[in-house]
């Protein structure tokens, strides 16, 4: 395991803001090497076979060690412009009294250009991060901790079965109850919806109709509207209700976006 031996302070630098000829140089002179924060008024311009401006206004720009472009506004978690990694090549230089970042993406030859006329706050992140990110939680997560703790949907339920087939479908788990019963069990992630119940209706009415037997269906997830809860009721179907974020906090996955295409 890597040691680092700096306080967070340490790794920061401030620069003056005051003078747009060196600060430039030395933005230039960082780039690639460590994160670089800039806070300020700015607008920007890309030039490309999409087009897009955004007037004067108070933004953050971060640059990435990667070669990332983010500018963010005062609102929203998205940036509203950017820079993929590795796109092209970043200038600066000082024009018509103004900070200029001056991108160009090699490959299509677009362009995005950021003028600041006024800078408030700028620092360099002498950062390091060699974690990496491991989404979990999906509804085959799901299942397989249910079959961890069968308890949580029947006290004496013993699984037998995941992803059993069915004429209509495949039903997420299988088992038996102490009485010899059986239960099929349909796992949702998120809030369950009338049609989860329609499914699960069906997926009982084929196994009574296979099996000639009494089959006790359950619907887990993390919440119900009333509307699902007289559904399961009045059709002999229960309702197991799990707070899923509390066992597998939710990671966003990355979404597909317009420019991904353009590269």
């Amino acid at each position: 395991m890597a040691f680092y031996p700096q306080s967070g302070a340490e790794r920061i630098t401030f620069l003056k803001s005051d003078n747009f000829d060196e600060l430039s140089k030395k933005l230039a002179k960082a780039f690639g090497k460590k994160m670089i924060n800039i806070y300020g008024e700015c607008q920007a311009s890309f030039d490309g076979r999409i087009k897009s401006f955004i007037p004067w206004g108070h933004r953050v720009i971060i640059l990435k060690k990667d070669g990332s472009f983010l500018m963010h506004s005062t609102e929203g978690v998205k940036p509203v412009n950017w820079q993929l990694p590795g796109a092209g090549e970043f200038s600066f230089s000082v024009e018509d009294d103004q900070l200029k970042i001056y991108t160009l993406r090699t490959k299509t030859k677009e362009t995005m250009t950021t003028h600041f006329r006024a800078i408030h706050l700028v620092f360099l992140y002498d950062a390091y991060d060699h974690g990496t990110l491991n989404i979990y939680g999906s509804e085959a997560d799901l299942v397989k901790y249910l079959t961890d703790h069968p308890g949580l949907i029947d006290e004496t339920l013993q699984i037998t079965q995941t992803e059993y087939e069915t004429p209509v479908g495949f039903i997420d788990i299988r088992g038996v109850n102490s009485k010899g019963e059986t239960i099929i069990v349909e796992v949702k992630k998120r809030a369950a919806t009338p049609e989860d119940g329609h499914q699960l209706k069906r997926y009982v009415e084929s196994l009574e109709e296979k099996d000639g037997q009494k089959i006790w269906g359950y619907l887990v997830a993390p919440s119900f509207p009333s509307k699902v809860r007289n559904y399961l009721s009045e059709n002999n179907l229960k309702a197991v209700e799990i707070p899923w974020e509390e066992i597998f906090p939710t990671v966003t996955k990355p979404t597909t976006t317009l420019d991904d295409f353009l590269e």
